[in-house]
């Protein structure tokens, strides 16, 4: 009965909790701005509204359009049953962390040929961008990534992230530079500040939104909760490496954990909401500087821990 309970939260969370994250953002920008802002769970009654819409397809487009929206959010619901980016809950399967990088990958390429198919020149070089920034920011994740399972003598998340792998317990500064790394690599891997404005719609600082124009209906409301999943994924493995630099965490009961987990998880969307208040979107020809530091963070790591052995 415990499992199934554990399953049924985990559940609850996965369909709920990406879309108030995304309202929680906003209206935390809104706040800055002085504003007063949508509701909190306006995001989720937008999706619940796009399901009951009727589409609008370019007929130009195929029915990639379509298997790509369900594609994207089968495989970002697959991630969050594996991938230990929570304290807590059962999962389907061993995450093997060269596994979970190339579902992440597979997720962009549903974006991708979506984007594509629809034969939009906006979606044309959003998704070339959408290739270009990957490329330059994700060896900087599997480094982060890579370090922590060289100490944990595992390539499993599940290994990794265990507080019962004691292995982990002393390496506090390893966590941090994870932590801080993976979150450095979300920003530009969920297109947001400094690398994407996902508030505007200009022809020259679109990404993700130029990706998606072509959208509507069900299928924008897939394609929109598939990205607000990935960027609850991505912020609680930050929120989980970060917590597990703290020695006292270690030490603490599995409730209390989950409650430090939150208040991290809180904190890294409060400050996603800072930056892209106070930061200005960086010319593409800056843009690699940036990404440059989040490089830095898993190169760290990697030092560290070789040097250490």
């Amino acid at each position: 009965m415990n499992d199934i309970f554990r399953w049924l939260i985990l559940v609850a969370i996965i369909l709920i909790m990406p879309p108030l994250v995304i309202g929680l953002i906003r209206k935390c920008k809104a706040r800055l701005q002085n504003r007063v802002g949508a509701k909190l769970v306006q995001p989720l009654l937008d999706m619940l509204k796009l399901m009951s819409k009727f589409e609008t397809v370019s007929a130009s487009a195929s029915y990639i359009l379509r298997g790509a929206a369900a594609g994207n959010a089968g495989v970002a619901i697959f991630l969050a049953l594996c991938v230990p980016w929570i304290p807590f809950g059962p999962r389907c399967m061993d995450a093997d962390l060269f596994l979970v990088i190339y579902l992440f990958v597979l997720l962009r390429f549903f974006t991708i040929i979506a984007a594509i198919d629809t034969s939009s020149p906006f979606g044309g070089f959003g998704a070339s961008r959408e290739i270009m920034l990957p490329v330059l920011v994700e060896p900087g994740v599997i480094l982060c990534l890579a370090s922590l399972g060289l100490l944990a003598h595992s390539s499993s998340l599940n290994v990794i992230f265990s507080f019962k792998n004691m292995v982990m317990f002393d390496q506090h500064g390893v966590w941090v530079l994870a932590g801080c790394g993976l979150y450095m690599a979300s920003l530009i891997e969920l297109s947001r500040m400094p690398a994407d404005d996902p508030t505007t719609h200009l022809e020259l600082t679109m990404i993700h939104e130029a990706m998606i124009l072509e959208n509507s209906g069900p299928n924008l409301a897939l394609t929109e909760y598939a990205h607000a999943l990935k960027l609850l994924i991505l912020m609680g493995m930050s929120a989980q490496c970060l917590i597990h630099g703290f020695a006292a965490v270690w030490n603490l009961d599995s409730p209390l954990r989950v409650l430090v987990w939150g208040v991290t998880l809180i904190g890294l969307l409060l400050l996603t909401a800072v930056i892209e208040s106070s930061a200005v979107k960086l010319r593409w020809t800056k843009l690699p500087e940036f990404i440059a530091y989040a490089v830095t963070f898993g190169l760290l790591c990697s030092v560290f821990v070789l040097g250490g052995r």
